[in-house]
């Protein structure tokens, strides 16, 4: 057997064949060369060798296939750029193997699953919700000049961190910002955490002393809005029970809750 990171087009079809039936968009934007890393584990199998592991990673998620190997769980460990990564273990032989190898650093948790195509959006609604912004906040895309003042502020940065540049987003991906009109600030938004052929990844987060003001909601509508017009599919992954929240008021339906580990680099 051996190990190798997977980039060409014909290796991954074969890595393919260990996510199927796996909806998350992230690893579609892996699978398609768009975002993202991938490693396998191959096994000879007559004049073809046959992948038996995988291990994807895009962003701040990892997600493992197939056989449980030791050697992608330690590849894990260089995939935290921001400290920690929210593994995906589909299986319990991975969601073991991974407990073994981050002892005292890793935490269980769980996030939703919502549904990712036949959502009945109601565009009326959702225009409600993006003109509903309290006094002295506006609505503003992300321009280049957002997208470059957004890396740099650690509340936003996941807002366009996964793109190489502006062009790439705004030919890709998109977001609108809450901006506080007083002080010329973004204050919450909705943008693309990632994006797949066909849709993208909705990322939302608010600064916490400007929360529960329906900021979130109204930067989410127009997102979805701009999807909607530019024949992208908004997909959403609630992170807790207020994301849930949030995309079922704003028109998604939840299909289950899965669990997680949340990994660190640290012992917690």
């Amino acid at each position: 057997m051996r190990t190798e990171e997977v980039t060409e087009t014909g290796l991954m079809q074969r890595i393919a064949l260990l996510y199927k039936g796996r909806e998350d968009t992230l690893i579609a934007s892996c699978l398609q060369g768009i975002m993202g890393r991938a490693w396998a584990v191959f096994e000879e199998d007559g004049q073809e060798s046959k992948a038996v592991s995988a291990l994807i990673s895009v962003g701040d998620f990892l997600f493992p296939a197939g056989r449980p190997q030791k050697e992608l769980t330690e590849r894990m460990k260089g995939c935290m750029k921001s400290g920690f990564a929210l593994a995906v273990p589909k299986t319990a032989g991975w969601g073991e193997l991974i407990e073994e190898q981050f002892p005292g650093r890793f935490l269980r948790q769980t996030r939703y699953a919502m549904g990712k195509k036949g959502d009945g959006f109601d565009t009326g609604r959702l225009k409600r919700f993006a003109g509903q912004l309290p006094a002295g906040f506006s609505l503003r895309p992300v321009n280049r000049e957002w997208f470059e003042r957004l890396k740099g502020e650690e509340w936003s940065k996941d807002f366009v961190s996964q793109f190489s540049d502006y062009g790439q987003y705004s030919r890709f991906g998109g977001g609108f910002l809450a901006v506080e009109e007083k002080t010329g600030e973004a204050v919450s938004g909705a943008s693309s955490y990632t994006v797949y052929r066909g849709g993208l990844e909705i990322e939302v987060d608010t600064k916490e002393s400007c929360r529960r003001l329906g900021l979130a909601r109204a930067c989410s509508a127009r997102l979805i809005l701009d999807c909607l017009k530019r024949g992208l599919y908004p997909s959403w992954d609630a992170a807790n029970e207020v994301s849930l929240h949030l995309a079922e008021t704003l028109g998604y339906r939840c299909l289950r809750p899965y669990p997680i580990l949340y990994l660190t680099k640290e012992e917690r």
